[in-house]
């Protein structure tokens, strides 16, 4: 088990309080390796920046694009080891714009004054409020105690449809932190049946399914719901001139709901539940929600506010034309006028303000990339080869997602893998002749869908690492799943493009 999985584990045990004191809980976005990878990330990304900066320009190459490249290797680095505290790598990346690469200050760190950024703000301050007042978890445990059957398979369903609820506000990791518990104190339940072969499937079918993949499938439909969404958006508005609000984010991955019956029916078979039961769940959801007593005047106001924020953001172009980031900020401050009970001071302490100031460097280094050239040269490097192949657009589209993937296997952070892949994906439209929007999003959702490794995507690392299966068997169980999803991506979402007026090419 990973050490951030036993973390996670250990401090969202049931009954472990989710509103007396901020969570410690080791699921962060980035997950932080040990102190030695940590020393070697540093030792990496130094030799990076110096080399990238002070040899002579590689072919085709200035010195400032070589230089925007070694601080990319140098932010990935630090991302994948930990080598440093995230907002700290966050807050470096631009200033090595401007030592290393010439940048001037107000150019490098201007992302974060992006609309980008202050919807991301938005949106951690939401997951902070739903945290520190429980509410999220009311909500969760709320839809989850319709559940009156003690058949594993309505468990499960009941999990997923808290999930897809949560989700279209909280980002993916908050999902993890908010749903752990709940699986684990149902898992208790099960292991009171004893350790039977019948028990452990049910076990690692929950964790698998929630909180390890339904936040990961959930992620690309709601454009606040995940990382690279919210970067790929700010990307295109900035560097392509190609504006998506959360509506057409929401149109535009429409056929993505697809993959959440084939991930429950996959997961069913996979760990063949069919006539399983959990005796006494269908009593033990609602005590859960009980102990959480009723619902304060706070909460209402909370739920009130993020209800219309969602509710603006849907009926945005037809009833107004406030752009989502001005949406979020408006909620903020409806959550925290006088009248409301809640105070700043009481949710800082549940943001991850880390991450927010690591998405904000990410996106410094994106447009970067983009600017200096330096993704034109990496991509020019092997588009030729591609260009000679002479297939067709499916069979082409397949080969950039599934060459990606490989490359993006080691990257657990979503924020590192947009930083990576967002630009390259939007110079390998352009070179390749495909439409930069259809493909962008295409490609940046495929690559949201990655279980080559159990340690692809930081959720389900945390969920497998909770679990009692071995990394064998995890393998196992991505790479079909992996296969299915991404297959349905490049081929459905494709079609769905032409048929609404986006074809590839």
């Amino acid at each position: 088990m990973s050490s951030n999985a036993a973390s996670a584990q250990a401090s969202l045990a049931p009954g472990a309080s989710s509103t007396c004191e901020p969570p410690t809980v080791a699921v962060d976005e980035e997950g932080a390796g040990s102190r030695g990878w940590g020393r070697l990330g540093v030792l990496l990304a130094t030799l990076a920046v110096l080399v990238s900066r002070f040899a002579p320009p590689m072919a085709g190459l200035t010195r400032q694009p070589q230089a925007v490249i070694g601080v990319l290797l140098a932010f990935i680095a630090l991302a994948v080891t930990g080598g440093v505290d995230r907002l700290v790598l966050g807050l470096a990346t631009p200033l090595l714009l401007v030592l290393s690469a010439g940048y001037k200050g107000p150019d490098a760190f201007k992302a974060y004054s992006s609309s980008t950024f202050l919807l991301g703000l938005g949106t951690f301050i939401f997951a902070g409020v739903l945290t520190s007042l429980a509410l999220g978890r009311r909500i969760a445990l709320g839809i989850c105690s319709l559940v009156r059957s003690p058949k594993i398979t309505r468990v499960i369903l009941g999990l997923a449809g808290a999930d897809v609820v949560v989700g279209s506000i909280l980002p993916a990791i908050s999902e993890v932190a908010l749903f752990l518990p709940v699986v684990t104190a149902i898992n208790a339940l099960i292991g009171k049946q004893g350790d039977t072969p019948e028990a452990r499937r049910m076990q690692a079918a929950l964790l698998y399914m929630d909180p390890g993949l339904v936040p990961l499938f959930t992620g690309p439909l709601i454009l606040t719901s995940h990382f690279p969404n919210m970067m790929l958006v700010g990307y295109l508005a900035s560097q392509e001139q190609i504006h998506i609000g959360f509506t057409e984010w929401f149109w535009l991955n429409l056929p993505l709901w697809g993959l959440l019956p084939i991930l429950y029916f996959y997961v069913r078979a996979t760990f063949r539940l069919r006539g399983l039961t959990v005796p006494g769940v269908e009593q033990a959801l609602p005590a859960l929600r009980k102990e959480l007593g009723p619902i304060s005047r706070r909460e209402i106001w909370a739920a009130s506010c993020l209800l219309l924020g969602v509710g603006l953001w849907t009926t945005e172009g037809w009833l107004h034309r406030l752009p989502p980031e001005i949406v979020a900020l408006i909620v903020v401050v409806l959550l925290f006028l006088p009248w409301s009970g809640l105070r700043f001071g009481q949710v800082g302490p549940f943001m991850q303000w880390e991450t927010l100031f690591m998405l904000g460097g990410a996106m410094a280094l994106g447009d970067a990339l983009s600017s200096s050239g330096a993704v034109q040269w990496m991509t020019d490097l092997f588009t030729p080869a591609l260009v000679r192949l002479h297939v067709p657009t499916i069979p082409l589209l397949a080969l950039v997602v599934f060459g990606l993937h490989v490359a993006r296997a080691g990257l657990t952070s979503n924020v590192a893998m947009g930083a990576a892949f967002i630009p390259v994906t939007a110079s390998l439209a352009k070179s390749l002749g495909f439409a930069v929007l259809p493909f962008t999003v295409l490609v940046v959702n495929s690559l949201s869908y990655a279980f080559l490794l159990p340690m692809s995507a930081t959720a389900f690392l945390i969920a497998w690492g909770a679990s009692r299966t071995s990394a064998w068997q995890a393998i196992k169980f991505c790479w079909p799943l992996h296969l299915i999803c991404n297959v349905y991506i490049v081929v459905v979402q494709s079609l769905w493009f032409s048929a609404i007026g986006h074809p590839l090419r």
